[in-house]
């Protein structure tokens, strides 16, 4: 067990924490030379950053455990904090058990070194006996698909053969708990399915998941409870679902909502409707299937009991997963009373490439601190691509220009 500033008794895999703040101090000057530092005897200016404030989190035995928000929220501060990392500036916090932690790519691995030396490294830091890794080691070169570069420095590795090698140590040490970051976002599609197939099947034999990601379908489907960070502190709290859905509502509106919707409700009730969202094509006619590259038009229809003025208006964009494609904020939005007022966001071109995509619309206050109305999914668009030579979810619709011909222009 690890325990921080007091001793709090807790199960192997569980995770107990009160009033956890974690502050650093960052240098405002820029570096200086010893002879400017000898000449003007003044110490660098710095200022306090508070990563984390009050958090309150308590993990138990066995449970899947996400952690979601925007950049700069906390969430990898957290997640250092509990794989002992960084310590807590104030609060106490408590782990129980072998970690297995995968946080940052090639952490804990010695680039001069091979796959198979920083293996036995890895389980030397974790306190594993060599007799062991001997038996396994084998397994965990295959599992991470690198049995041919297993005798060559990782300094050679590309990024998802660090995250390969590094998912399948933390796998194989026999932790109570795992924590896992973002860097299961390098992996290709094929190895991704293979880690949460794993992590199922470590889930399923009661140990503990510790998640943080931006993809909140990823959450929804390891994840029982879940927390959403903002600013150093939880602003949600409960089923891994509902803070999902909290966090959209967020994405979509950067504001606080005013009236929670219930699970599986797509609109949210407030000061205004959002009665209609539709797409229309170059053509005037309504549609919901277009090729990448068309004009088209997405309608969104307001209503309003009395006279709003200063709105903000959000049209954001998900892929088929929930991972956010993009969004568009209009301000200054005027919505009389007792009408249908439509706003309209034009497309000279679809910036989306072949998919299905959903459309999300918020409505804010002027400053953004509250929401007033709300529609999740409230169009389901089909892409179409016709360039086979492209990838990716977006079209980028830039244009080519080749080197002269040798000889072109003389004479």
């Amino acid at each position: 067990m690890r325990s921080s500033s007091e001793a709090t008794e807790v199960a192997p895999g569980e995770i107990v924490g009160r009033g956890v703040g974690r502050r650093f101090k960052i240098t405002l000057t820029p570096t200086r030379s010893l002879k400017e530092a000898i000449l003007r005897r003044s110490l660098p200016q710095t200022r306090e950053l508070w990563a984390l404030r009050d958090v309150d989190v308590h993990v138990r035995p066995g449970e899947a455990f996400g952690i979601v928000g925007r950049n700069g929220s906390g969430k990898s501060t957290l997640l250092k904090l509990i794989a002992g990392i960084f310590a807590p500036t104030t609060g106490t916090l408590a782990v129980g058990g072998r970690v297995g932690s995968l946080i940052e790519i090639g952490a804990g691995f010695h680039p001069e070194f091979t796959g198979r030396e920083n293996v036995y490294l890895n389980a030397a830091i974790y306190g594993l006996k060599r007799r062991y890794v001997d038996e396994h080691i084998g397994e965990i070169l295959r599992f991470a698909e690198l049995e041919s570069f297993a005798d060559v420095p990782v300094r050679t590795y590309s990024s998802g053969m660090y995250m390969r090698l590094g998912f399948s140590v933390a796998m194989h040490i026999n932790p109570n708990l795992l924590l896992l970051d973002e860097v299961l976002a390098v992996g290709d599609e094929a190895f991704q399915q293979k880690c949460y197939a794993r992590i199922g099947d470590f889930k399923q034999a009661g140990g503990t998941i510790v998640f943080v990601s931006h993809d909140p379908n990823a959450v929804e489907r390891v994840c029982d409870r879940a927390i959403m960070l903002e600013d150093g502190r939880v602003v949600e709290e409960g089923a891994a679902t509902d803070v999902v859905h909290a966090y959209h509502r967020r994405l979509v509106t950067g504001a606080e909502t005013e009236e929670q919707p219930g699970p599986g409700r797509r609109t949210a009730a407030g000061r205004v409707r959002v009665h209609e969202v539709r797409a229309v094509g170059a053509d005037g006619g309504v549609r919901d299937r277009f090729i990448e590259g068309e004009p088209a038009v997405l309608e969104v229809w307001l209503f309003a009991q009395e006279l709003l003025e200063g709105l903000r208006v959000t049209v954001g964009i998900r892929d088929g997963t929930g991972r956010p494609v993009g969004s568009q904020t209009l301000t200054d939005v005027r919505l009389r009373a007792e009408r249908l007022e439509p706003v309209r966001l034009r497309f000279p071109g679809l910036p989306m490439r072949e998919g299905r995509y959903f459309v999300d619309v918020g409505v804010g206050s002027r400053d953004g601190r509250a929401e007033l109305g709300l529609a999740e999914r409230a169009l389901e668009l089909t892409v179409f691509g016709h360039d086979s030579g492209a990838s990716g979810p977006i079209r980028l619709g830039g244009t080519w220009e080749l080197p002269p011909v040798d000889g072109a222009g003389e004479g």
